[in-house]
């Protein structure tokens, strides 16, 4: 089964993404612009595309924002045949259900799922997230945990294995995490969920496995990232470790340099997507 038909354990895959989230002039979603970009990674070959994750500001876009984004995105995606998923971290439940289903109602395929981020959540807190996080979507949606350091509860291991075991629905794993040692102890724990690497370790997590990459780099130079994907696909290591290489060195430069200005997170990589002629959008502001 194609990815467009939907996202499963077994066909997740390949370079997804990461678009940033357009404003206005005047601080409003710009919808032409956010459905250009669609347009242009479809059109680019990349094998999908999310929204509202890190790179898409979720975290200063409030509900009926996010709506307007995911009706324009999920209609492109939609139109043109574009695997598709959608960040829905808030902080709390019942901020994360009410993303998770307007998403799944409009089309979207799958969901990148971070934990609620003030406070840490018991063990049995933790298992009813997930289980009203599985309960709020259809079957056939696939859900992605977001494992991302920034949240309580970063998982590990045979973590995997429990969500894995217990939660159907949980296809992959946006795993951001360096280290190499647990990721293969992750990976060896949970070996049907589709693990995805972050570019600065991806030649490395692709020789232990990872399916793909949720890319930054791809807003930047989307040929680039998919002629290295290639290439840790085919076993061309010693090419896929040296792209890895400029991609580290180029990244220390450039995030360095906009860093001093002031912009320490923010979004630095809608900065670097900027300064490229792939993507569009009318002011480049971020919140």
């Amino acid at each position: 089964m194609d990815m467009i038909d939907g996202l499963t354990r077994d066909n997740l895959h390949g370079v997804w993404m990461a678009l940033t989230t357009p404003f206005t002039a005047d601080d409003r979603i710009d919808t032409d612009a956010l459905r250009e970009n669609v347009r242009r990674c479809h059109e680019i070959g990349l094998h999908g595309v999310y929204t509202t994750d890190s790179d898409g500001e979720f975290y200063a876009i409030e509900l009926d924002e996010f709506k307007e984004v995911i009706d324009a995105f999920a209609d492109a995606c939609g139109r043109l045949g574009m695997p598709s998923q959608a960040g829905v971290t808030w902080t709390n439940t019942r901020g994360t259900i009410d993303r998770l289903k307007f998403a799944a109602a409009r089309g979207v395929l799958g969901a990148h799922v971070g934990h609620p981020t003030f406070m840490p959540m018991t063990d049995a807190s933790f298992m009813q997230f997930w289980r009203d996080v599985s309960d709020a979507v259809p079957d056939g949606f696939g859900l992605i945990e977001y494992n991302t350091p920034r949240q309580s509860h970063v998982l590990a291991g045979a973590d995997f294995k429990r969500l894995a075991d217990t939660f159907p629905k949980l296809v992959g794993v946006k795993y951001v995490q360096r280290e190499v040692d647990t990721f293969i102890a992750s990976r060896l724990a949970a070996p049907e969920l589709a693990f995805f690497a972050g570019e600065g370790v991806l030649t490395a997590f692709g020789l232990h496995g990872a399916r793909g990459t949720y890319s930054w780099m791809a807003a930047y130079n989307p040929r680039f990232v998919l002629a290295w994907w290639d290439d840790i696909e085919n076993g061309r290591w010693d090419e896929a470790a040296r792209k890895n290489r400029r991609v580290l060195e180029f990244g220390a430069v450039a995030k360095r340099h906009l860093s001093e200005g002031g912009n320490l997170h923010g979004i630095v990589n809608k900065a670097l997507a900027a300064a490229s002629p792939f993507l569009v959008e009318t002011s480049w502001e971020t919140r």
